[in-house]
Formats: C-alpha cells, structure tokens, sequence
C-alpha cells in the first residue's frame, strides 16, 4: 500500500534530515543537497541545442529526424531550467546563441553523449528538492533518453 510518508532506504519510515545529509556526503561529498546556480546547466542545454541544430543539417533522413527531435528536448529543458529560475528568484534573462564547436560529427556525438550522462546525474542530485524536485526528475529522464538516442546514432552512424 503507497503511503503519504517519504520513504527511507531501509525501512519505509521518513528519512531523517541526517540521514539525508548523510547520504548526500556519501553520494556527492555535499553536506546539503545541490541547489543555486542554474546557469552553467543553462548554457550546456544552449550548446547542445546548437550542435544537435548543426548536426541536423549534416545528416538526412532518420538521423536527421532525430537530430531535431533532440535539438527540441534541449530547448524543454532550457525553458524548464529558465523557470526554475524564474519561480525560485534566481532566474536571468535570457542570452544570445551559442555557437556549435567546430568538429567532426562522430567527435560532437560522443562528446554530447558525455555531456548528457553527467546532466542525468546532476540532475537526479537535485531531485531531493521540495519545490523543483519533479521538474529535475523530469530533466533526468529527458537526458537519458538524449543518452540512448546519442547511442542509437552513434551506432547506426
């Protein structure tokens, strides 16, 4: 039966806050879970959104098609970190393009893939938090879906 309590790792009671903090020292040597800036996260889903645009120019047919489909989850998640900023009083405005690195396409995939598997974990860092922790959830499992496409045209490529 769900119940309404957070649950512990062991026994299904509420986890205390220094258990918590606990876990976090183990997990990420951080006494407090991540919070604040937003912004390196910000300009990484920019850069992306430019290389996957780039890309999409590159390839034809599906590889193309899912260039765009990421190039589109990149600018969900660039508009639902600019909210979390927004709705937390820390948000910024929003700044001008970035541009795509010059490099081979297979170089540029497989430094995306990277990219994405450290978002995926930053991402699940924060999902502890009260307010915006559904929404990192969120991002979480749109970076490892953007982890297995990379996979998929990494292969297929």
């Amino acid at each position: 039966i769900l119940g309404t309590e957070p649950c512990d790792f062991l026994g299904g009671g509420v986890m205390n806050r220094d258990v918590e903090q606990q876990v976090w020292q183990r997990v990420l040597g951080q006494s407090e879970p991540p919070r604040g800036n937003l912004r390196p996260m910000e300009l990484e889903a920019m850069e992306a959104a430019a290389v996957y645009r780039k890309l999409s120019g590159q390839f034809s047919g599906k590889g193309r098609e899912q260039l765009r489909h990421l190039h589109d989850m990149q600018l969900e998640m660039l508009a639902c970190l600019r909210g979390i900023g927004r709705l937390s009083g820390c948000g910024g405005g929003k700044t001008a393009q970035i541009a795509a690195p010059e490099e081979p396409a297979a170089k540029a995939l497989e430094r995306r893939y990277h990219c994405a598997r450290r978002a995926v974990t930053e991402y699940t860092a924060r999902t502890v938090d009260g307010d915006f922790g559904i929404v990192f959830q969120h991002l979480a499992d749109l970076s490892r879906e953007e982890c297995a496409a990379l996979s998929r045209l990494l292969g297929s490529y």
